[in-house]
């Protein structure tokens, strides 16, 4: 993670902090609050900070909440899905992608499932420009995976008669519902099991388990 160092003053003192570093740390704290449960002066009194030395760094709560949605997305699971090149087996990255995430939700003692569904089941209802972004967020894993689906589809993973648009959207769905159910005492294995069944509903297996 890159450090960049930001100073500014406040009633005559220095005020420095590493800005990489306060982005992962509201990460994890609109992860686990939301977005409107969470405040500047909260965020600022949290890291020792003044509401004014925020302001001029990241000028908005919006912007703060932004790059750490950015940083989040950057390090999820969901990463393992971008730049995949033609001749991969769609499958085995669908079952992977499942595997880090039961992996990581299972690890995971605050049980907060996926940040991304988290902000978006929260913003999703107003007509705000960041209810937007996050929706272009969303539509921008909504595209990548339909293009996985049809990647699928040509490898002859899928038979050629499968309905791209309404498999993706079963995909998404499911993420949704893992998420949640994450969120509830299950075990990595329970959550493995659930997966499985998922992705072999959808036509995926797992190449080891078919050789």
């Amino acid at each position: 993670m890159n450090s960049e160092k930001i100073k500014r003053s406040s009633r005559g003192r220095p005020i420095s902090f590493d800005k990489s570093q306060l982005v992962h740390a509201v990460m994890h704290k609109f992860w686990e609050q939301g977005y409107n449960n969470v405040s500047l002066n909260e965020i600022a009194r949290d890291n020792g900070l003044t509401r004014a030395s925020l302001y001029h760094s990241f000028d908005s709560k919006e912007s703060l909440f932004l790059q750490a949605l950015n940083l989040y997305i950057k390090n999820s699971p969901d990463a393992l899905l971008d730049n995949v090149e033609e001749n991969v087996h769609v499958g085995d990255t669908f079952f992977a992608l499942m595997d880090k995430i039961c992996e990581e939700r299972a690890a995971d003692e605050r049980h907060r499932g996926c940040m991304v569904f988290n902000c978006i089941n929260e913003l999703i209802t107003s007509d705000s420009p960041l209810a937007h972004q996050m929706m272009e967020v969303l539509e921008k894993r909504r595209h990548r995976v339909r293009d996985l689906f049809s990647l699928a589809v040509k490898n002859n993973e899928l038979p050629n008669h499968t309905d791209i648009g309404l498999s993706s959207n079963m995909f998404l769905t499911f993420l949704g519902g893992l998420s949640t159910f994450s969120k509830t005492p299950a075990t990595e294995q329970e959550l493995r099991a659930v997966c499985e069944g998922f992705l072999n509903s959808m036509g995926f297996y797992r190449r080891s388990a078919t050789q």
